[in-house]
């Protein structure tokens, strides 16, 4: 068995690892746990922006509707003027 010293970062105090395959777990441990936090940040980032374009497309939607509703009550109320016109011209024509 070997022994290892080294230093602890948050202490500066030395630290003994007696066995080999003490030290490789101990670092395969802080790296797993070091690619798990990257990777639940990333799954957050991902997921942030996910509902951010969600709610994008639902703005642009809202807004779509908004302007084809406007143009629909446009179109109507030309419509109705269209009518009113013809109507008043067949009144002149009667004489009323």
């Amino acid at each position: 068995m070997e022994s290892r010293v080294r230093r602890n970062a948050d202490y500066g105090k030395p630290t003994t690892v007696t066995d080999d395959a003490e030290y490789r777990e101990a670092i395969r441990k802080q790296l797993s746990d070091e690619i798990k936090i990257t990777m639940d940040l990333e799954m957050q980032k991902a997921a942030q922006e996910l509902m951010e374009e969600r709610k994008n497309a639902i703005k642009q939607i809202v807004l779509d509707y908004q302007t084809l509703i406007r143009q629909i009550v446009e179109e109507e109320k030309a419509e109705i003027w269209k009518k009113a016109e013809t109507l008043k011209k067949s009144m002149l024509q009667l004489g009323l």
